[in-house]
């Protein structure tokens, strides 16, 4: 999986967490990892709900687990740029 994604999706994931779920600004880095940044279960099935919301992507909460913030924005940018059905 590529760590590259357009500045505008990691942005609009870092708002999430820093307004939503009020993670300090300065923990949410490209690098961080998700669980770190979202270890509450409910925090982690509320964060894909609202990913789907902000970006109309489904994200699945597993994913939300052991990738950074950057592999989970390239993950949603792949998934927005694919040829729907």
């Amino acid at each position: 999986m590529t760590t590259t994604a357009p500045e505008s999706v990691i942005d609009m994931i870092g708002e999430i967490l820093i307004g939503t779920f009020e993670i300090p600004a300065e923990e949410v880095k490209a690098d961080a990892r998700m669980g770190d940044l979202i270890a509450d279960s409910l925090m982690v099935v509320e964060m894909a709900i609202a990913l789907q919301d902000a970006l109309g992507v489904k994200v699945d909460e597993r994913e939300l687990g052991d990738a950074t913030l950057a592999q989970v924005a390239a993950a949603i940018e792949a998934r927005r740029s694919a040829p729907q059905p």
